[in-house]
C-alpha cells in the first residue's frame, strides 16, 4: 500500500521532469534553427532601418515581425515537429506520451514571442513617427492593441500552428504552402477593404485571419481608420492559438486526455467565433478619414 502511494506521488514529478527536459531540448533546437534565425535577423534589420527616418505609414513597418517571426517561425516549428516524427520509434521508448512531447514542442513558441515583444518595444520607443495621426483615429490604448496584434501575437501563433500542422500533415512543403495561402488571403481581403471598408461582410473577411490591418493611407497626411475592435481581435488571435495547441495535442492522445481535448476544442471554437463577431461589430461605426 505504501509503495503504491509513493509511486503515485512520484509519477507527476517524473512527468514534470521529463517535460522540462524535453522542452529545454526543443527550445535549444528551435533557437538555432536556420529558418528562425533568418526570420529574427530580417526582423531586426527591418526595425533598425525603419528607425532611421520618420515613418508616415505605420503599416509599412508592422507587418514584418508577423511575416518573419510568425511565418518563418511556423515553418521552422513545422520542420522541427516533422524531424521528431522521424525518430518516434526511438523517442517512444522514453517515459513520455506523445501529447507530452507535443506540449514540449509547443514551448518553442516562447522564443519568437519574446522576439515579437522586443520588436514591439523597439517600435514603440524608438520608431520616429511623423505624429500620432499615423496610427489613425484610435485611442492610445487601442494603438497599443494594434501593435500587439500585428507584431506579438502572430509571432506566438505561427509556431503553434506549425507544430499542429507538423503533427497532422505529412507533406514536407505544407508549412510553406500554408504561409503563401495566409499571405495571399491577408493581401486579398486588405485590397477589398481599400475600396469598400464599411460593409460588415468585408470587415469580417479582413478580420478572419491571424493578422489584420486597421488603417490605410491615402497620402502622407491622410489616414483612414477601418472598422473593427483591435482588443477583441487580440482575443480572436488568442483563441486561434488555443485551438492550434489543442489540435496538436490531440494527435496520439488517449483515454481521459483525449476526452478532455475533444471537449475543449468545440468550446475554443465557439469562443473564437464569438470573439470574431464581437471584433467585427466593435470599434468605429464606419471608416474615418483624418
Amino acid at each position: 500500500m505504501t509503495a503504491s502511494l509513493v509511486a503515485a506521488r512520484a509519477e507527476p514529478v517524473v512527468g514534470r521532469s521529463v517535460f522540462t527536459a524535453l522542452a529545454t531540448r526543443e527550445l535549444r533546437r528551435f533557437a538555432v534553427n536556420p529558418v528562425f534565425l533568418a526570420g529574427a535577423a530580417l526582423t531586426a534589420v527591418t526595425v533598425w532601418n525603419a528607425g532611421r527616418t520618420a515613418v508616415t505609414e505605420i503599416d509599412t513597418v508592422t507587418p514584418y515581425p508577423a511575416i518573419y517571426l510568425g511565418g518563418f517561425g511556423m515553418m521552422a516549428a513545422f520542420w522541427q515537429t516533422r524531424s521528431m516524427r522521424a525518430s518516434e520509434p526511438i523517442v517512444g521508448t522514453t517515459p513520455a506520451t506523445l501529447p507530452i512531447r507535443t506540449a514540449a514542442l509547443c514551448t518553442v513558441a516562447i522564443v519568437p514571442f519574446l522576439c515579437g515583444v522586443a520588436s514591439l518595444i523597439a517600435l514603440r520607443l524608438y520608431l520616429p513617427v511623423a505624429g500620432d495621426w499615423v496610427y489613425g483615429a484610435f485611442s492610445p490604448s487601442a494603438r497599443i492593441a494594434v501593435l500587439v496584434e500585428q507584431t506579438v501575437l502572430p509571432a506566438l501563433g505561427g509556431p503553434l500552428l506549425g507544430v499542429a500542422l507538423g503533427r497532422w500533415v505529412r507533406f514536407p512543403g505544407a508549412a510553406f504552402g500554408l504561409f503563401l495561402i495566409l499571405y495571399g488571403w491577408v493581401t486579398l481581403v486588405t485590397i477589398v477593404s481599400l475600396t469598400h471598408p464599411d460593409p460588415t461582410q468585408n470587415v469580417a473577411l479582413r478580420l478572419f485571419a491571424p493578422f489584420a490591418f486597421f488603417t490605410s493611407y491615402e497620402n502622407v497626411t491622410e489616414v483612414t481608420t477601418w472598422r473593427g475592435s483591435p482588443w477583441l481581435f487580440i482575443g480572436w488571435q488568442f483563441a486561434l492559438c488555443v485551438i492550434a495547441v489543442l489540435a496538436a495535442l490531440l494527435r496520439g492522445a488517449e483515454s481521459r486526455v483525449r476526452f478532455t481535448i475533444v471537449r475543449a476544442l468545440p468550446m475554443a471554437g465557439v469562443a473564437a467565433v464569438l470573439l470574431l463577431v464581437l471584433a467585427t461589430g466593435g470599434g468605429l461605426a464606419h471608416a474615418v478619414r483624418a
